[in-house]
């Protein structure tokens, strides 16, 4: 195996990678299929706009309290639950669409929803990484995770433009539901060390001092100044 796919050889690194590019995947046919839906339903990018909108704001507000969660429960366990939630969101999303019943509000809230999810699942996701290759394989590692964000990024708008045009913004959404509960079933099956134990009463000053971190520079809470993110 070439060099730079050495981190392959890891069987949680594995499991981590497949589940990452899937969901990934997944994602970036969304907002295709979604700004589709919208415009469907209304005509309007000003609802487009708040549904958008209606994603960013809990991803922003939660982003700190869950990057100290993610050091408190294990790592798979909250990405495990956040791809549940996603693809519960976009399943009930996607049922709304084909059945021909969904509103703005109905997508605005579960924009909401899966804004939320992702807010938990990108710390944990971004310190995940050190403890699944050793630390010589960790550059490596990184680098093939930029590498299947940045190609599912460019074929996720592909394929969602495909799934639309020939099958319906709903049933592409239901695509993408369908990756999250793949990802959710790869990432269910790592097996990772046992986190070090921390005091609950920490919690109120980790969160002062990430929400200093946060004012100060890019980040998304204390796990994502441990590693390079994913």
């Amino acid at each position: 195996m070439r060099a730079d796919l050495a981190p392959l050889r890891e069987r949680e690194f594995r499991l981590f990678f497949a589940g990452r590019a899937i969901s990934l995947l997944g994602g970036s046919i969304a907002p295709v299929a979604l700004a589709f839906a919208v415009l469907d339903l209304t005509g309007s990018k000003t609802d487009l706009g708040l549904i958008l909108a209606a994603r960013e704001i809990p991803l922003i507000l939660f982003l700190l309290v869950d990057g100290i969660f993610a050091d408190r429960i294990p790592r798979n366990r909250v990405m495990v639950g956040a791809n549940a939630a996603s693809a519960l969101s976009q399943a009930v999303a996607a049922a709304l669409l084909i059945t021909g019943n969904a509103q703005v509000w109905h997508l605005a809230l579960l924009a909401a929803v899966n804004g939320g999810a992702s807010a938990f699942f990108f710390p944990a996701s971004a310190g995940v990484v050190p403890q699944t290759v050793p630390a010589p394989l960790l550059q490596q590692a990184n680098s093939l995770l930029q590498l299947a964000m940045s190609s599912a990024s460019i074929g996720g708008a592909a394929i969602g433009g495909f799934l639309v045009a020939a099958f319906g913004s709903g049933w592409a959404i239901a695509v993408d539901a369908g990756s999250y509960v793949l990802a959710a079933s790869l990432i269910a099956l790592m097996r990772l060390p046992p986190l070090e134990a921390r005091e609950g009463a920490r919690f109120v000053s980790e969160l002062v001092e990430g929400w200093r971190e946060f004012r100060h520079g890019p980040g998304c809470g204390r796990s994502c100044f441990s590693s390079p993110s994913s």
